[in-house]
């Protein structure tokens, strides 16, 4: 029994799918035509006429001009049938006259949730929750009509002698009162909301010097209730031109105070929840503009009807999509990690011979440090330890002596990449000429070098101090620090042949997920004011002292992107691998510094005859493998990131690649060692 009803319903279904999709001839459309039939009924025959319409699988190219050609076509067989046009007119008149319209002006295509995170659950569960019915809703019916965006394209392309004919099946104006009325309403709920978010502390306040009553906000609604009043008396026209005039004023003076808060936010950081907002008073700003126009007309012109419809279903598309509302609020924030990360990856770039050694004897101190990294990383597999704390201990080793590494001013090479991406995409954007992408080609052969230089320091002190530490502890305890288990384990951890591939890509990926969450924490750290907060917080003075509380925040100031960057990167290293063994995905994190380290250790436990071997071979093969995937994937994430956040064009990208293999061509050397030395 219940077999059968399953299938039953599986029938209905196809079925289902079968009548919506299946081709109705314009005949037999319109021969159906009724306009006597209920509202129901009515609105279903628009939807088999539209679809008829948008129907292009029966055409090779030029798609979107298909239903421009099948509208002209339908005006040619009504021409050739008077009643049957008659019947149309009839129709459509009867349905748009019984359908309420407010919502189709000042909702569709705009953003109803007040916050990002309410938006995205509105729309994946919109995704997921069966249609709204129709109904008497002229927003839903336009919603069904028109869902692509090739419909966007034919809708601005018809012609004004199409339009005309086809605004003519709708009669006179004069049949349809309530549109003006709606209209006029939903420039109230419009011009109420930008009232709303713009008088609201998070924009108020990040508009300099002005008070509330001399912000362009505090006027709209009284100037719009005053226009509205005296537009339809032929008394008042003079008045209400003036009124116009005043509000359209305001309205831009709205636009100048969103640009002075999009400054601020360059300037003191980023919150999407803001910018959310922001681009939500936009787009009403761009509606009540679109609708005052309209309003203002008198009249409704073909192009305008036309045009306008086109746009909101162009933002009614945009709207529907959550990720493409997530990026669209997400780009500010991410411009501003690109920038904090370029100012950070400035310091990373060698421009010349000194500089070069410098990043090459700073490497060295920071491969030494690691070295002890190794040993404790060692150390805490002999205790037994559960995963958890496995785990915690790992991230409180790494996080540690990343930490060591910045506050004693030395370079690991692997945090290079994300930064110098970064300070790479915001020369991009002065990059359109010859002379500028010559420059910018330099700055990548200085860019490349230096981190092969901070990868050949690292690795050339990690080597040596894992050795002599070794050493020490063999005097010390009669035996080496790895067990003869370890060792091999670790020689086969990056073989070539083994999964070290995978896993060098993964820590890339978190190495550029690191350097994200350092360029976010600074944007944080920006935006809620927290220098100005403890250099004025009446509870740290009195403890640490004034001075000290200014020197906390200077320290601050100067360090909570590589501190974020830093602890990020222990847990990423030392805790996610954990966490994705406990739910059965085994991806581990393969380091080139600390990879190195650890072979390098285990030889004098297998004994240096191992050198030999192949074994040890390929694994020495799999440590240049794993530092270049270690840099390349972290460096190709954050361009690609700074790429998308700066809307670098596709045509500058490919130039800039053009010049680079250019370069390597005539100077690969130049990519290598100073250019004071070439």
């Amino acid at each position: 029994m219940l077999f059968n009803r399953i299938i039953a319903i599986f029938k209905n279904y196809k079925q289902y799918e079968v009548d919506e999709n299946k081709k109705t001839s314009l005949d037999i459309i319109l021969a159906a035509v009724t306009p006597e039939a209920p509202l129901e009924a009515r609105i279903e025959w628009i939807q088999k006429l539209i679809r008829w319409i948008r129907a292009t699988d029966l055409f090779e190219t030029e798609s979107e001009k298909i239903p421009a050609t099948k509208i002209k076509y339908l005006f040619m067989v009504m021409d050739r049938s008077p009643e049957t046009r008659n019947k149309v007119q009839a129709l459509l008149t009867n349905t748009l006259q019984e359908l309420t319209s407010t919502e189709f002006f000042c909702e569709v295509g705009l953003p109803s949730q007040i916050g990002l995170i309410g938006e995205l659950v509105d729309k994946i569960t919109s995704k997921i929750l069966p249609k709204k019915p129709i109904g008497h809703q002229l927003s839903e019916l336009m919603i069904t009509l028109f869902p692509d965006e090739s419909d966007v394209h034919w809708l601005k392309s018809l012609d004004e002698a199409t339009l005309n004919k086809f605004t003519e099946l709708f009669g006179d104006q004069d049949d349809y009162p309530h549109l003006k009325s709606d209209m006029e309403d939903s420039l109230i709920y419009l011009i109420s909301q930008i009232v709303a978010i713009g008088l609201g502390p998070g924009i108020r306040k990040r508009i300099p010097h002005k008070k509330m009553k001399s912000l362009p906000f505090f006027y709209l609604s009284g100037k719009l209730n005053l226009y509205l009043k005296t537009k339809n008396d032929p008394a008042q026209t003079e008045l209400a031109n003036k009124l116009m005039e005043e509000l359209i004023e305001l309205l831009h003076e709205t636009e100048a105070a969103i640009a002075e808060v999009y400054v601020h936010l360059d300037r003191f950081g980023v919150s999407t929840h803001l910018v959310f907002q922001l681009e939500r008073m936009k787009l009403f700003l761009k509606r009540t503009f679109a609708l005052l126009e309209i309003v203002n007309s008198g009249h409704l012109t073909k192009t305008k009807i036309s045009y306008f419809v086109a746009e909101l279903v162009e933002q009614n598309l945009t709207q529907r999509h959550a990720m493409g509302i997530f990026s669209n609020n997400a780009t500010l924030l991410a411009q501003k990690i690109v920038e904090n990360n370029s100012q950070t990856g400035e310091h990373y770039i060698a421009k010349d011979k000194t500089e070069y050694w410098h990043m090459v004897s700073s490497a060295m101190g920071g491969g030494i440090l690691t070295a002890f990294t190794v040993f404790i990383k060692n150390f805490l597999g002999t205790l037994s330890l559960n995963q958890f704390f496995y785990g915690a201990f790992s991230t409180l080793n790494y996080a540690g002596s990343f930490l060591l590494i910045q506050f004693g001013g030395y370079t690991l090479a692997t945090k290079q990449p994300a930064a110098t991406a970064s300070a790479l995409a915001r020369k991009l954007e002065i990059s359109e000429n010859r002379e500028g992408i010559e420059a910018l080609t330099d700055e990548i052969v200085l860019l490349t070098r230096t981190q092969i230089a901070a990868v050949f320091g690292n690795l050339v002190a990690v080597i040596p101090a894992v050795l002599v530490v070794n050493v020490i502890y063999f005097y010390l305890n009669g035996h080496w620090t790895f067990t003869e288990e370890a060792a091999h384990y670790t020689i086969h951890s990056t073989d070539i042949l083994g999964p070290s591939v995978i896993y060098a890509v993964f820590t890339g990926f978190l190495l550029w997920l690191s350097s994200v969450i350092a360029g976010w924490a600074d944007n944080w750290y920006s935006f809620n004011q927290i220098s100005y907060l403890i250099t004025n917080n009446k509870k740290i003075k009195t403890v640490i002292s004034e001075d000290g509380a200014k020197k906390l925040a200077h320290f601050l100031d100067h360090g909570i992107t590589g501190i974020a960057g830093n602890i990020s990167l222990g847990f990423f290293l030392g805790f996610v691998p954990v966490i994705l063994k406990f739910v059965g995905i085994p991806l581990e994190a393969r380091h080139v510094t600390l990879s190195t380290g650890a072979l390098a250790a285990a030889i004098p436990t297998l004994g240096f005859e191992a050198l030999s071997s192949p074994e040890f071979i390929r694994a020495a093969i799999g440590i240049l493998v794993i530092g270049f995937l270690n840099l390349s994937v972290s460096f190709l994430l954050a361009l690609t990131v700074a790429f998308k956040a700066k809307k670098i064009s596709s045509r500058r990208k490919a130039l800039i690649y053009r010049s680079v293999l250019t370069r390597f061509y005539q100077k690969p050397f130049s990519f290598f060692i100073p250019k004071s030395s070439t």
